[in-house]
């Protein structure tokens, strides 16, 4: 058993070691991340001296509240929308089957493929952090923004059953890659990224009380920039609830469909 779970353990960091390999391959690929997180915080720096709203202090109330949104978009981007992708085109380049065929397997393959996106998500949400304080002066909490990297990591957790759900997708339909993308459209519209959920009409208010993104943003602006939060304990509750209940159902849809590829011979077809 022991055995078993180490060669499993480095198996899933040999795959991560191979995505960032693969990423740092491409020189410019790093500093185009860092510089695309440099433009989403000056982009919204500037949009936050239009905002006259009198649900933020001030402008630079509300540029800290959209940065931290950003941090954690960049997390949910990388489990829902890299992932998947990432599996279509090993698919077209025909490199998935040295996965499918090796000790992992297929199923918790998919899962090592998050491993190596999560971890750049983290380091490109701590770069939009640092150039929100460094260059635009954003101010943190106190000590409390050192919790915000557990927060982080079980946020991370909290999104995974969705990931391996639309990795499911990907493997039976071939075509559904895409939907990560509208997932997090979709969340980074009903979550309050960009402005408080409350603000949203009723008949779609629903949305932000049924998906793991706002408890993330609700707990995250707390710890990075104390905003007021009732509950601390309930909102990582309701993160750690997901990660821990909705994983083993999601992973188990994830092996049906790789169970139900290799019956139809379509497994490493795209």
């Amino acid at each position: 058993m022991t055995t078993g779970i180490r060669l499993s353990l480095d198996g899933v960091l040999g795959v991560a070691q191979r995505d960032a390999s693969i990423f740092f391959s491409y020189r410019l690929r790093a500093v185009s991340q860092a510089l695309l997180a440099l433009f989403s915080v000056t982009l919204f720096y500037y949009v936050s001296r239009l905002v006259g709203s009198g649900r933020f202090a001030s402008a630079d109330a509300y540029f800290a509240y959209v940065v931290v949104g950003l941090v954690i978009l960049h997390s949910l981007a990388a489990t829902l929308a890299v992932v998947p992708t990432t599996i279509r085109t090993e698919l077209v380049a025909g490199t998935f089957e040295r996965l499918a065929i090796s000790p992992l397997g297929p199923a918790l393959g998919i899962c090592a493929m998050t491993l190596f996106p999560a971890l750049a998500a983290a380091v490109t949400g701590a770069l939009t952090l640092a150039f929100a304080v460094i260059v635009f002066g954003c101010r943190l909490a106190g000590l409390e923004a050192f919790l915000a990297l557990p927060a982080g990591v079980l946020a991370i957790a909290s999104f995974l059953p969705f990931a391996l759900l639309v990795a499911a997708l990907v493997l039976v339909s071939k075509q559904a890659g895409n939907l990560g993308g509208l997932v997090i459209i979709v969340l980074s519209l009903a979550g309050g990224v960009y402005y408080p959920p409350e603000l949203m009409p009723s008949w779609i208010r629903w949305v932000s009380e049924v998906q793991p993104f706002t408890p993330a943003l609700e707990l995250l602006r707390h710890l990075l920039i104390g905003s007021p939060l009732s509950s601390p304990g309930v909102s990582a509750a309701r993160l750690a609830a997901f990660a821990v209940l909705a994983t083993p159902p999601a992973y188990a849809v994830l092996r049906a469909a790789v169970s139900s590829c290799r019956r139809r011979g379509t497994l490493v077809e795209y």
